[in-house]
């Protein structure tokens, strides 16, 4: 040892400029990856695997669950923990020192990116933005990634030299990337279906001992080609018919597979089948000769077991059409089971029955392998199911980890295709990567073009360097079609994109690179080139700036100063330019383009380096970067110090406070308050034994289960918990394009975005608005601290509490009223309700109720008594053009006395069927119009489509408004549904409107809105004329269900409800508060979720609780003749 200790480093390190060069980029992705790296707060995924890499670690075991991908990340967290402690920073260590020899590993692909390429190729992984973003990131992108490319490196080593090893390697590889992510199944398509191309390629470039059957093997290709092509436009057609088809909840139904996808799928089978037959027979005796086939053998066998959920899916689909067809069959268990045999069933008996297809299909993966090579391939399949079984049973203490594995990988990724999470459009990840990668995505299609015009020109001999480059191409192309294709389209997917346009555009630079002479270079002069070039394209710019503005227009100072501009950018034109072309004639034409191309990628890459630097280290929390995606708030570390401070000084030590926290968010709160033995998680349905704690947290879906324990006997503040990019891009069409290139202030606005993250501009064009404190896309948590705990607290004191309480604007002229009746329960039976919407009451007296819960109209006496029911449960999308019910109305309102007789009737605001019905007095059909469709103002398509519409009003003069609220408008249409106007749009300035529901008209025809997300109510002419708006301080308690309705009464007073503090406000005609009543409870001077109102006239008001499910009728008020004087 002694000896070795004494020997120099120099011996066994030889540092060449090359390696010095690879060591100062690890240094540097070493720095990048791991610098701050506990500062950024975690995201919604992230809480989810530290959550249960902690419960690893703390030994509350794992069990692999295709839900939340491999096990790999969990295991490698949990080890982490292991070694560093359990902390934000350990959790991303694993992953980030990934990131570090993802950075580094191309000097493994030297050999055939050429070593500049390769050095090329590791400093753009470097500065990537999704890369290093992810590289500092919980998730399993980057680990698959890494192991895809050693699955690479071993394919393109053993097609090099032969060598077992990388078989070896290989098989390794194959295993990570299943323990990893399931995108190993693109991966592994990827890789595997371009070693077949490359083996048909060599075999047809060699002579067959049976030449007969090679013009059956190249018809069977073509016909393979012709089948592929028909599965491919079914599938492209299926695409576009689920455009414009977005369920309420954010995500595409699952439609059933186009004939097209079977016939095609079928085609392509039979056709491999016969040139598989006519391959082997052939040249059987030949095939052992190819590396390519051994690649596919060894690739393909190990890979099998894991498609065994597509016969499985298949096996149960064959089971419920037999039983379909004979019901006789559901009688015996056989049938019955097979009939419900799905992927992800792991419990007994349909369990057995996959497990036997599985062990079908390894016995046919095992015959094939053993077929090929017995020994080569046993040693393949030991190391591959030795890593697989090691892993996915976590270390043998989880069995079933082997069926969720081989099964349920595979069976979990195609469901969650169907779903479509995101549910993002198919330009989605053009979008992405315009915004992040442009530097490799411009790169890489200048590589292809140069690739395609050398290989016309100089046909290249296919040697392994060239076959790596047409494998780049190919994994470039199908990354693009098959992750634009998959129905789950999330942002950290775009590193799969980067990844092989990354490598691609490093080829390309070296190859420039190595193309310059660079002693000849700086012999002619040739490196003043990058000297002179900016400030000529500077001038150039300057030029045709001022040129496009119009130079001698006159004396005023700007029109002087375009002048100046313009005679300046001509000047250093004129100047430089020459100086250019003096030197490119010195060098050389060909040496200077060179040359001037690096000089000119300086640009792009130092804005690249830029971007990556704003995103990893200053934006990396914020919602205006759009990787940030399902992601935490700042507030949530700040919330964290909070608590320990408040423990520290109240308690003594910063973990023994009691914190209670719900359903909403509580995988991030369980690892946050991992170190707090007095957290207790209170649920969906919590009791004030659960709450009685100095510190609730409660998430936006749990405020109203929280709020009626709260009283005044906590402060609260308000922060954001989640938050998304801004998804504007969602409605992007051609002429949304066009105008891009054509209008100058949206590519200015567009331009803030992209280079600054800026949306100011963006926002004064749309009317929208993004800045952080109301960002549109997000979720919001309550910190409640309880007083007599904050009063300890000098520096807490200061939190304000915006329950009602003493600050409350409308506490003074709050009056306790009691209902004169009340009438509804819970319930299906006439007279009952399942949360209650809207409230009309018609010309006679009679009241007409939304019992939403039921999808149904209920019609009332003015005393209460049940009259009748109409409508039932009924989707657009089950009916044959005529509606049959109604699938979850909201809105409601009767035509008044003196309407035209075209409008009498009832007018239904069918909501999740996207359309308005009309209805006689007796609950008959008598018209109805609209459809489903997002649109905005300036498309005379969306003209009667609606998006859930929330209610609907009729005008003394029969005119039908429409609170169109997912499209953020208003419509006004004719009493038989024709078209008239309509306004509105989304944004914050005066006559926009963000989540319109409540529309009612006034006296003299001013049509009223609430405009609930600007908490706000505005006031139009029945033109939509903006005539006046005044603020609600109230609907901000973030309720699934707060959705506030309006009256106005004969006095032309307003009436609103405010459901998260379960009042009803009252405003004069100008918005001057006039009262409010109403509190939290059951009885008759309470709501629990006032929703819909209603004023009759002899003045009564109607309330319907959905909280309760019953209405409550209260006298009419009094508001002296005083108030009644004000009134204009």
């Amino acid at each position: 040892m002694e000896q070795l200790l004494n020997k120099p480093l120099s011996n066994y390190i030889k540092l060449d400029w090359e390696k010095t060069l690879y060591l100062i980029i690890i240094v540097l992705a070493l720095a990048t990856r791991m610098w701050g790296l506990g500062d950024r707060v975690q995201s919604h995924d992230e809480s989810i695997h530290t959550k249960y890499s902690w419960n690893l670690y703390a030994g509350h075991g794992f069990q692999h669950n295709p839900l939340m991908h491999g096990p790999f990340l969990f295991e490698a967290t949990a080890f982490s923990y292991f070694l560093f402690g359990d902390n934000d920073f350990s959790a991303r260590v694993p992953v980030a020192l990934m990131g570090v020899a993802l950075v580094a590993f191309p000097y493994l692909l030297r050999r055939w990116l050429g070593r500049s390429g390769a050095l090329i190729t590791s400093f753009f992984l470097l500065i990537s933005p999704s890369i290093a973003y992810y590289s500092r990131y919980i998730r399993h992108d980057i680990p698959v990634i890494l192991f895809s490319l050693v699955v690479i490196y071993a394919i393109f080593s053993y097609l090099r030299d032969g060598r077992e090893r990388w078989l070896y390697l290989m098989a390794a590889g194959v295993s990570l990337t299943f323990a990893a992510k399931e995108v190993a199944f693109i991966y592994n398509a990827i890789f595997g279906f371009f070693l077949v191309v490359m083996f048909a390629v060599q075999a047809l470039g060699r002579d067959w001992p049976n030449e007969d059957w090679r013009p059956v093997f190249l018809i069977a290709l073509a016909l393979m080609a012709v089948g592929l092509l028909i599965l491919g436009g079914g599938l492209y057609w299926m695409m576009g018919q689920q455009v414009d088809e977005v369920t309420s909840e954010g995500a595409l139904p699952p439609d059933p597979l186009p004939l097209a996808v079977y016939v095609g799928a079928v085609w392509a089978g039979l056709a491999l089948l016969a040139a598989i037959v006519s391959l082997f027979s052939g040249t059987w005796r030949d095939l052992r000769d190819y590396r390519a086939f051994d690649l596919i053998v060894v690739l393909g066998t190990l890979c099998l077991p894991f498609l065994s959920a597509i016969p499985i899916t298949l096996a149960g689909k064959a089971g419920a059409f037999v039983v379909e067809r004979n019901p006789a069959a559901e009688a015996i268990p056989f049938w019955a089971n097979l009939a419900t045999l799905e992927p992800l069933q792991y419990t007994s008996p349909h369990i057995w029955y996959s497990a036997a297809i599985l062990v079908f299909v390894l016995a046919i993966s095992t015959a094939v392998g053993m077929a090929w090579d017995w020994r080569r391939w046993s040693i393949a399949a030991a190391v591959h199911y030795a890593i697989f079984v090691v892993l996915f049973t976590t270390i043998f203490t989880n069995g079933t980890g082997i069926a969720s594995g081989l099964i349920g990988s595979l069976g979990y990724w195609l469901a969650q295709q169907e779903v479509e999470r995101g549910s993002q459009p198919q330009h989605y990840y053009l979008v992405m990567v315009v915004f992040y990668e442009y530097l490799p995505f411009l790169l890489s299609i200048i590589a292809s073009i140069y690739i395609a015009i050398r290989y016309t020109i100089r046909r290249w001999t296919l040697d392994i360097g060239h076959w790596l480059l047409s494998f780049l191409l190919w994994w470039t192309v199908l990354a693009w079609i098959g992750y634009s294709y998959a129905g789950e389209k999330m942002p950290w997917l775009t590193v799969h994109l980067a990844l092989p346009m990354v490598l691609l555009s490093g080829w390309l630079i070296g190859r420039l690179i190595d193309g310059v002479d660079w002693r000849q270079a700086l012999a002619r002069k040739a490196w003043l080139l990058p000297l002179v070039a900016p400030p000529f394209f500077v001038a150039l710019v300057t030029f045709f700036g001022a040129a496009s503005a119009g130079p001698f227009q006159g004396y005023e100072l700007a029109q002087l100063d375009t002048t100046g501009k313009f005679l300046g950018g001509l000047f250093g034109v004129l100047a430089f330019g020459a100086g250019l072309g003096y030197l490119a004639h010195r060098s050389g034409w060909r040496l200077a383009a060179r040359v001037l191309l690096l000089v000119l990628l300086l640009l792009p890459t130092l804005v690249t380096i830029r971007t990556a630097w704003r995103f990893c280290y200053i934006n990396y929390d914020y919602p205006t970067e759009f990787l940030v995606y399902a992601h935490a708030a700042p507030a949530v570390h700040d919330t964290m110090q909070q608590i320990g401070e408040l423990s520290r000084r109240t308690i003594g030590d910063p973990n023994l406070i009691e914190v209670a926290y719900g359903a909403d968010g509580s995988t991030l709160w369980y690892w946050q308050l991992r170190d707090y033995p007095n957290a207790a998680f209170y649920g969906d349905n919590p009791t004030r034994e659960q709450l009685d704690a100095p510190v609730i947290i409660a998430g936006r879906s749990d405020w109203d289960a929280v709020a009626p324990y709260m009283g005044n006997d906590y402060l609260v503040n308000t922060y954001s918990y989640l938050w998304w990019p801004m998804e504007d891009y969602r409605n992007l069409t051609w002429s949304g394009v066009t105008k891009i290139i054509t209008d100058t202030q949206t590519r200015a606005a567009l331009w803030d975005i992209w280079y600054d993250r800026d949306y100011r501009r963006y926002d004064e064009l749309t009317g929208e608005s993004h800045t952080l404190d109301k960002w549109p896309l997000r979720s919001d948590y309550r910190l409640y601290i309880r007083r007599d705990v904050s009063a300890q607290m000098w520096d807490l004191g200061t939190i304000v509490p915006t329950e009602i309480g003493p600050t409350d604007p409308y506490a003074e002229g709050w009056q306790e009223l009691a209902a004169r009746q009340v009438f509804g329960s819970e319930g299906a039976a006439p007279g009952q309700f399942q949360m209650p919407r809207d409230v009309a009451v018609g010309p006679d007296g009679s009241v007409y109720v939304v019992d939403s819960g039921n999808d149904r109209i209920q019609k009332f006496t003015p005393d209460g008594e049940f009259v009748a029911a109409w409508g039932r449960e009924s989707s657009v999308d089950m009916e044959s053009g005529t509606p049959q019910g109604f699938l979850e109305p909201w809105g409601v309102d009767v035509a008044s006395d003196g309407v035209p007789p075209s409008a009498a009737g009832i007018y239904v605001a069918d909501t999740w069927n996207h359309r308005i019905q009309k209805l006689d007095q007796e609950g008959n059909l008598t018209a109805f119009w609209g459809l489903f469709g997002q649109y905005g103002l300036d498309d005379p398509l969306g003209r009667g489509a609606f998006y859930g519409p929330r209610d609907v009003a009729v005008g003394p003069d029969g005119r039908i408004y429409v609170a169109d609220t997912g499209n953020k408008r208003i419509q006004v249409f004719e009493p038989g549904g024709e078209f008239i106007s309509q306004w509105g749009g989304g944004g914050v300035l005066e006559g926009y409107l963000d989540e319109p529901v409540g529309i009612a008209i006034g006296p003299n025809g001013d049509v009223y809105i609430a405009d609930t997300w600007n908490r706000r109510v505005q006031v139009f002419d029945e033109d939509g004329v903006f005539l006046r708006q005044w603020p609600i301080e109230g609907w901000d308690a973030g309720l699934s269900e707060e959705k506030p309705y309006l009256a106005v009464d004969a006095q032309g007073y307003i009436y609103v409800t405010d459901p998260g503090y379960y009042r009803v406000l009252v405003f004069d005609n100008l918005g001057n508060y006039v009262l409010s009543f109403g509190q939290y409870g059951f009885d008759e001077r309470s709501f629990a979720l006032p929703i819909g109102i209603a004023v009759g006239g002899d003045g009564s008001i109607y309330v319907t609780d959905a909280g309760s499910n019953r209405v409550l009728v209260f006298d009419p008020l009094d508001f002296g003749l005083q108030e009644r004087g004000e009134m204009q």
